[in-house]
């Protein structure tokens, strides 16, 4: 009854042999084969006493699949009952209140978070309602068009917001941008933290003609939605988004990192400090440096944590194979040939979601010389050191389905 996994789990070594993946040593391999758990059975229960001792429990996840969401709504009760009140999303302080407390409006989040999935994080509170649990600790990355409203209804007769919201009547795209800086020097403006903004050449106001007047705030009457300033929301999106526009993707992605440790540490201390689970994408959740030699959320986090003598525990999720769903396009989705660890690990996979305890490889692999680790001793020696634990998907499903 057990041929089947077992020949699956060889072609899979055999592939990875081929993909030059499998050369790891004998105690790494060893450590990876007997110390992975079924997800369904161990795996959960491991996880869970993970995070009832840690004070941040920090999950960094695909985006757009069914599976975290499903993992979330399995795991939030026990939780809540070892003391988590929070959870840290990727999506801004205004979104995260639409999210928990707002109306029927629907919102174009396919990929990070829907109405039902905060449903699920704020049942626990009961009458509580005042209590947000959902913490926007981010950018806004889908409808900057709808906090420019939001400012704009607040300020009805401040023409140069009238006139932005004019120029996102049919909504917030990316892409108009390079209209509106086009052929505009850049040249350094006020932001206080040196942000490099394209000067606007011509009459129409524009998305810089935008962020001087934020940056001013000259007669603009704010608001706090999610415990966040509106305009500085804002701001801070426009800034990251000029950036990104103008080429310059390192500085995006440390204004951005930035921005989230900001937010996230303000709602922290201003609410006494509590136990938190933090769901954001891979990538904002490493301890230490990333590939890119940015310093994460995660990594914060981590440093906050020792600060106030708390622990943290930080799980790492990819698939090999499956869908996933990305503001409403569907993708194709095996990561495994994208990094030679996520190659050796799916192989080494016997379950259909497999968790990896990654703490117990950390010390043979740093016995390796640097320069004598093989690619995937290399790659697995990053992740161990980023993460504790990584979740091996061997399928997921598209979000809505």
């Amino acid at each position: 009854m057990h041929r089947v996994p077992l020949l699956r789990a060889l072609l899979c070594l055999l592939w990875a042999a081929g993909q030059g993946y499998g050369q790891v040593s004998e105690q790494v391999q060893k450590e990876l084969q007997g110390g992975q758990m079924d997800l369904a059975e161990g795996g959960r229960a491991f996880l869970l006493k993970e995070a009832s001792s840690a004070h941040f429990f920090l999950l960094g996840e695909l985006h757009g699949e069914n599976e975290i969401p499903e993992l979330i709504r399995s795991i939030w009760p026990s939780l809540w009952k070892s003391g988590y009140r929070h959870v840290g999303a990727e999506v801004s302080p205004w979104m995260a209140n639409q999210l928990e407390f707002g109306g029927g409006r629907p919102l174009p989040l396919a990929g990070l978070w829907t109405r039902s999935e905060a449903r699920i994080v704020s049942e626990p509170k009961g009458q509580n309602r005042g209590h947000a649990v959902l913490w926007g600790c981010d950018m806004e990355e889908a409808r900057a068009d709808l906090l420019i409203s939001e400012l704009a209804a607040a300020n009805r007769h401040h023409a140069q917001i009238r006139k932005a919201v004019a120029m996102f009547r049919n909504g917030y795209q990316r892409k108009l941008a390079p209209e509106l800086l086009r052929n505009s020097p850049a040249q350094r403006a006020g932001s206080s933290r040196g942000t490099r903004v394209p000067e606007h050449a011509g009459g129409r106001p524009g998305l810089c003609g935008l962020l001087r007047v934020l940056r001013t705030a000259d007669g603009v009457k704010d608001r706090s939605i999610g415990g966040r300033s509106l305009l500085k929301s804002i701001l801070e999106t426009l800034e990251i988004e000029v950036l990104r526009l103008s080429g310059e993707r390192m500085a995006a992605s440390v204004r951005r990192e930035s921005t989230m440790k900001e937010i996230f540490h303000e709602r922290w201390e201003s609410g006494g400090r509590p136990k938190v689970l933090l769901r954001f994408g891979r990538n904002h959740l490493h301890r230490g440096l990333d590939r890119r030699g940015v310093s994460t959320l995660g990594n914060f986090v981590s440093e906050v944590a020792l600060a106030h003598r708390r622990t943290t525990f930080h799980v790492a999720a990819f698939a090999g194979g499956g869908q996933v769903r990305l503001l409403n396009e569907i993708m194709e989705w095996d990561e495994r040939g994208d990094d030679p660890a996520f190659g050796l690990l799916a192989a080494l996979a016997r379950f259909p979601v497999t968790v990896y305890d990654l703490r117990p490889i950390r010390q043979a692999l740093h016995r390796i010389p640097e320069n004598k680790r093989s690619p995937a001793e290399a790659s697995l020696t990053y992740w161990a050191d980023s993460y504790d634990a990584i979740l091996y998907y061997r399928e997921v499903t598209p979000i809505g389905n």
